[in-house]
């Protein structure tokens, strides 16, 4: 599942991922809240945090995150992805050259600084 993060300016859109990820989660969490912060066009922010508890995501999030990215390619300045899990890690080099904007990693242990980076600018 994914949890908003609160505490954040409105065009930052901060999730933490829990569990297993599925379609329901973007379709109920995190579609929402990018349409939120990508209203009358502006541009974004993405912060998500895959930390402890986080198992991966089922075919059917592939799908739905997959329509959102496409959806919204040129909406996001910055996407900070906190995790530890090497084929996010991989996935992220390989397919973030692609997507307009900033895209940075961080580790988990380095959360804070994803946080920080995400707010300042």
């Amino acid at each position: 599942m994914f949890a908003l993060i609160g505490g954040f300016p409105d065009n930052v859109v901060a999730v933490r991922g829990v569990g297993l990820i599925s379609a329901q989660d973007y379709r109920d969490v995190l579609a929402p809240e990018v349409e939120r912060a990508t209203a009358g066009g502006r541009r974004a922010r993405l912060l998500l945090e895959l930390g402890a508890g986080f198992e991966g995501y089922d075919t059917s999030a592939v799908v739905a995150d997959s329509a959102l990215g496409i959806g919204h390619l040129a909406s996001f300045e910055r996407i900070a992805v906190v995790t530890d899990a090497e084929w996010v890690r991989r996935a992220i080099a390989v397919f973030g050259p692609l997507i307009p904007g900033e895209i940075r990693q961080f580790s988990n242990a380095e959360t804070d600084a994803a946080r920080g980076w995400i707010r300042e600018g």
